[in-house]
């Protein structure tokens, strides 16, 4: 199967300090692959490598074959659109606009978006959910809401890849499977690539075709989401005692063993 993502070897950080190293990952087209690992395993340092945002130290980035270390950023832009946690803009721009500038590349110097552009946004919008909130004001909704407006702006730039960095931190818990069933949906019709960075294991276990599971910024463990997320291989990532189970409806469920709560009626004891 031909890739649209290919990280070959991929070792970088910010001055002298490594972050990651030796990352290999490979995704191909209609595929939603997650990035799982605790906070400062090195996920959001791979994403700014794939971007071309910073340089390796060594290895290769390869988008649709091609060397992003020799691109453009006008040609990665076309490329490769990115979904980032949070988002503010310091000018009042309305909502179809922030979805409209995803289409700068693709418009010449000087010129406004077309008749043809902004009934795609809108639809785009709409396929979201946030098609009423076209003319409100980007700064004066809710994180969520914003959250979903730059969903929405990366499903326009219509790239064969996208980069996701924990895009459902500022979610509800309806509007993160909402988000997640609709990348699913979109993923599979437009055969997009998309690398997405997720904290629940049970949202990479249902939304996901495959995971690369990072510790301390390398990778403990990669491939197809069902049959690489175990017990032990997410305890060593996760850094607690992981249980994968079925509950009596049949619904598969990631937890930790002990549960750490005042309100426990499970009847594990717990340590404190």
């Amino acid at each position: 199967m031909d890739m649209n993502l290919a990280v070959e070897n991929i070792s970088a950080g910010y001055g002298k300090t490594q972050v990651i190293s030796n990352i290999n990952l490979a995704v191909g087209p209609g595929r939603i692959c997650a990035l799982m690992g605790r906070n400062g395993s090195g996920k959001t340092t791979l994403l700014r490598c794939i971007n071309g945002v910073i340089s390796p130290f060594e290895g290769k980035v390869s988008i649709m074959g091609k060397d992003i270390c020799r691109l453009s950023r006008d040609r990665i832009a076309g490329m490769i659109s990115v979904v980032p946690q949070v988002s503010f803009s310091p000018f009042s721009f309305s909502c179809m606009d922030m979805v409209l500038m995803a289409g700068a590349s693709r418009i010449k110097a000087w010129s406004a978006p077309s008749k043809k552009d902004r009934e795609k946004a809108f639809s785009v919008m709409a396929e979201a959910g946030i098609d009423h909130m076209a003319d409100s004001a980007f700064n004066s909704i809710s994180g969520g809401e914003r959250q979903l407006v730059m969903l929405a702006r990366g499903l326009f730039q219509d790239t064969p890849v996208m980069l996701l960095d924990e895009p459902n931190s500022h979610l509800d818990f309806t509007n993160q499977h909402r988000i997640m069933a609709l990348m699913q949906t979109l993923v599979k019709k437009r055969k997009t690539t998309v690398l997405i960075t997720l904290h629940d294991p049970n949202l990479v276990y249902y939304y996901c075709d495959e995971v690369v599971l990072l510790h301390n910024g390398g990778v403990v463990a990669s491939g197809e989401t069902r049959t690489t997320m175990t017990d032990d291989v997410l305890s060593r990532v996760l850094g607690d005692n992981i249980q994968c189970d079925v509950t009596l409806k049949g619904v598969f469920v990631v937890t930790p063993k002990q549960i750490n709560s005042p309100n426990n009626n499970s009847g594990i004891k717990v340590k404190i």
